[in-house]
């Protein structure tokens, strides 16, 4: 399950392989610019604010365009305990056996099975709280697209009766984009919602990085063209992380060859890190981002999170969760390596 980031760094990642949208940053942030402007408040100001800030440390002009830095549309409302209903409670607990299923298989029916009973409850903060902790089990491993689509037209249905939030539209786009779903109905919302994520997609691809591995070695992202990178945000804390890790050092030395590169970036400590590693036989690079200067760059707020470049430096798929080890061959399809 996707762990969100906090001070611990604990995340999860979603199903990847999203093809990138051509087009440069600026032609993004016109196309959010066009599509955000048609969101009713407060969402419409929500969604501005989130692009400007996007955008503020790169392209600080277009960021202004967007939204003015003292423009502020208030604190996002807090969602209800999904277990403060007798109906909820019971929903909550069947949700906690879902980690402990014996197979993918097995926990994709019980989701097909939850989605059912969220969607026939009234509309209302409960509904929706259920429905978010839903779609967060949704993207670990590979489910299938029944249960992703079960997923996310839940997710969609129970939105309308939440207040209004930009993120929560946020987290269906990206159901949407990077998990291959087609969206249930479209409106002005998930409109920008997904103009904001190719945004976003634009602004990682041209952010460059350079950080140390655990050996001392320097990895640049732009030194890295002509090759396929998968760069990998993880950390050892985070069970999702280290359960794709295995699959992920197989895909490696299966591709490397081919011209695959992994990096690895943790925001955790060196001693914490090597601690992990001691026992474990992973040959790819490991790289420290203590200042989370690159995680913040890839908006990083849950992990495991993967991206995949292709030898011309094109972000061509992404992943939110964790991925399996076919997933990951997936990914990589999409940057030319089979």
């Amino acid at each position: 399950m996707h762990s969100p980031v906090v001070v611990a760094f604990l995340w999860m990642a979603v199903p990847l392989c999203v093809a990138a949208t051509g087009g440069t940053v600026e032609q993004a942030a016109a196309r959010f610019d066009q599509l955000s402007a048609k969101v009713p408040a407060p969402l419409g100001l929500q969604f501005r604010v989130l692009g400007a800030k996007a955008l503020q440390t790169r392209h600080p002009d277009l960021a202004l365009k967007l939204a003015a830095p003292e423009e502020n549309p208030g604190p996002a409302a807090r969602r209800v305990d999904p277990a403060s209903t007798e109906t909820g409670l019971a929903i909550v607990l069947r949700l906690a056996q879902f980690s402990h299923l014996p197979s993918d298989k097995d926990r994709a029916r019980l989701l097909i099975d939850l989605a059912s009973e969220i969607r026939a409850l009234p509309a209302g903060p409960v509904k929706f709280s259920l429905a978010w902790e839903l779609h967060g089990a949704a993207t670990e491993g590979d489910l299938g697209q029944p249960a992703l689509t079960a997923v996310v037209d839940t997710f969609a249905d129970a939105i309308p009766g939440a207040p209004p939030d930009a993120s929560n539209y946020l987290e269906l786009a990206g159901l949407i984009r990077y998990e291959h779903v087609r969206a249930p109905k479209m409106d002005s919302a998930l409109d920008a919602a997904l103009a904001l994520l190719e945004l976003r997609e634009r602004l990682h691809q041209e952010a460059g990085f350079s950080l140390a591995a655990l050996d001392g070695q320097q990895y640049s992202l732009t030194a890295m063209r002509s090759k396929v990178v998968l760069l990998n945000f993880w950390a050892t804390t985070c069970f999702s992380c280290r359960r794709e890790m295995p699959d992920l050092e197989k895909i490696y030395r299966e591709f490397r060859g081919k011209g695959l590169v992994v990096l690895a970036v943790s925001d955790e400590k060196r001693e914490t890190i090597e601690k992990f590693l001691a026992t474990k036989n992973y040959t790819f690079p490991i790289l420290l981002d203590s200042g989370r200067k690159v995680n913040t760059d890839f908006d990083i707020d849950g992990i495991p999170e993967s991206f995949v470049f292709d030898r011309e430096g094109n972000l061509v798929a992404q992943a939110l969760d964790m991925r399996t080890k076919t997933q990951f061959r997936a990914m990589l399809k999409a940057a030319g390596i089979e």
